[in-house]
């Protein structure tokens, strides 16, 4: 009576290892899709960081870059108002050179360079602000592309801890319900021999006995219930 009990004992308690190690398994599945999914994202997240890392580098050095062969410099260069400036500044050279100065002439050139060379400066400064607020969004993309990988990283870091923690549950509920299976296996083959023992060393039926030969009795115990 006592090894029913406890087997029916172990067979609750394994069907209840079982039911945990199910609602783990099930638990375990969309985690483990979800880290591949992060784990993409992750490196989509680490590539973007890269080219943001370059671009704002390229821009940077687009903006910090004041020198003569800069390609602003060697735009404004090349532009109509520097071309103006040369041509009035030719003017004033001719005026002195030919000693025919007209002082009137050469302060109107000289004002109109002067103008020229301040609309000229102030085309640079435009397109050297154009170049520091682009070298600014870059770096802004870039900090939002770092700060986007690293809540990325996060969250693959906090569920890979939590996936081992389930799978040490579960492989803790799957080696108890191997033991309770030895157990329950052990249980079962020791019932079996008693119950052969049983039968092997119990009574003499009638219908044994009267089956007896005494005349031929076959072994010593049919000898001794024949005497």
């Amino acid at each position: 009576m006592a090894g029913t009990q406890r087997l029916n004992t172990l067979n609750i308690r394994r069907a209840e290892l079982e039911a945990q190690r199910i609602a783990l398994e099930e638990q375990l599945r969309p985690l483990r899709l979800r880290l591949l999914d992060l784990t993409e994202q992750l490196e989509l997240a680490n590539n973007r960081v890269t080219e943001d890392r370059h671009r704002l580098q390229h821009a940077r050095d687009a903006a910090d870059d004041r020198g003569n062969t800069s390609a602003i410099n060697r735009n404004l260069k090349q532009s109509n108002l520097a071309l103006a400036i040369r041509g009035e500044a030719y003017k004033i050279k001719q005026h002195y050179d030919n000693n025919t100065t007209n002082s009137e002439a050469c302060s109107r050139s000289d004002t109109r360079v002067e103008k020229l060379h301040t609309r000229l400066e102030k085309r640079r400064c435009q397109a050297y602000k154009a170049l520091e607020e682009q070298a600014q969004r870059a770096e802004n993309e870039c900090l939002a592309s770092r700060a986007a990988h690293a809540s990325i990283y996060r969250q693959r870091f906090d569920l890979k801890q939590t996936l081992r923690e389930l799978e040490t549950a579960l492989s803790v509920i799957v080696d108890r319900e191997a033991r309770l299976n030895i157990g329950r296996g052990k249980k079962q083959r020791k019932s079996r021999k008693r119950g052969k023992r049983g039968k092997r060393g119990g009574a003499w039926t009638a219908k044994y006995k009267r089956s007896i030969n005494c005349r031929r009795p076959r072994g010593f115990s049919q000898k001794q219930y024949c005497k």
